[in-house]
């Protein structure tokens, strides 16, 4: 059961997020580290209702949706819980008492750059409707770190700049590294017959791979203290940086995973990039980094719902 809205709590608590992140006061704090205090001390509240939505959902083991899409338009986080809350009128008082307009706190957060238009704006209605309908569900996608683009006007031209929607961080998502899976692209099989079993097994071969990174993102219901999850998955590199090639001077071979892992998860519909890779043998690679996309989306969620499944005893027939 959520915890009922206590006005002092909360300011306390909006107090000390100033503290211990930014190391100041309300009278020194900025507009952007105000919406990050309270963006957190609202988070409080959902944390509790998250946790208790899953223990039920672990418990009662009901059948899950996993809604999977490339984009999730979701809005602005703070306005949108604070009214599934049903605490919005509440906040913008305590505010009020301390001398900050709710309005322009709303305005420092940026839009979660996980879409671009009609199906975006379609899944996060979607998950919006499960939540609030009580029903066990995950949205899946990707952590794109720029949106599709954001446009100005120069000179009576549109002009395209990167959507950097997390220069400030997110302070409603949550990384969850424990749950970090290994996506493997290119190679090839090789089938090695296992004595003991009887039966052959396939291993992959001579591939690169990413590491998937989830990023857990509240979604709450309305006045039902129900939160399921927006899971969005970033890439790491699984060898950050070769020492190795640097000191011979390969440069672009030292840094080659992490922009491997950079590129999947860079930009919304990025325009398909093909790199050719000439080996000393004269064979011609290509690789198109659109399609290692796809497969980085279909992949994470994937892996994520099989082992979450199998975990909670499921038996696949």
């Amino acid at each position: 059961m959520s915890k009922r809205f206590d006005k002092e709590v909360f300011i306390e608590s909006v107090k000390s997020n100033l503290k211990t992140l930014y190391r100041q006061t309300l009278v020194d704090a900025t507009k952007q580290q105000v919406f990050q205090a309270v963006s957190y001390a609202v988070k409080d509240t959902i944390i509790d209702n998250w946790m208790e939505t899953q223990k039920v959902y672990e418990e009662e083991d009901p059948k899950m949706v996993y809604y999977m899409s490339m984009e999730f338009l979701m809005g602005r986080a703070l306005g949108n819980n604070m009214i599934n809350l049903t605490e919005y009128k509440e906040v913008k008082e305590a505010l009020e008492e301390l001398g900050f307009d709710l309005n322009v706190i709303e305005d420092q957060e940026p839009d979660v750059a996980l879409g671009n238009g009609g199906l975006g704006r379609l899944a996060a209605c979607f998950l919006d409707s499960l939540a609030t309908l009580g029903y066990a569900a995950y949205g899946c996608g990707i952590r794109y770190r720029y949106g599709m683009f954001k446009q100005k006007i120069e000179n009576g031209y549109q002009v395209e700049v990167p959507d950097n929607w997390l220069k400030d961080g997110n302070p409603f998502e949550l990384r969850r590294p424990e749950y970090a899976k290994e996506v493997k692209f290119g190679g090839y099989i090789r089938v090695e017959y296992d004595e003991a079993t009887k039966r052959n097994k396939f291993i992959q071969e001579g591939y690169q791979s990413v590491r998937a990174i989830p990023f857990d993102i509240p979604i709450v219901g309305y006045n039902n203290n129900v939160v399921n999850t927006l899971r969005v998955w970033d890439a790491e590199a699984i060898n950050d940086f070769q020492l190795d090639s640097f000191d011979k001077g390969d440069y672009q071979k030292a840094v080659e995973q992490e922009n491997l892992a950079r590129n999947i998860v860079e930009v919304l519909y990025r325009i398909d990039v093909f790199v050719i890779h000439v080996s000393s043998q004269s064979e011609v690679q290509i690789e198109q980094f659109g399609y290692s996309g796809v497969c980085y989306f279909t992949t994470s969620p994937y892996l994520d719902c099989f082992l979450q499944f199998r975990n909670g005893n499921g038996c696949f027939k």
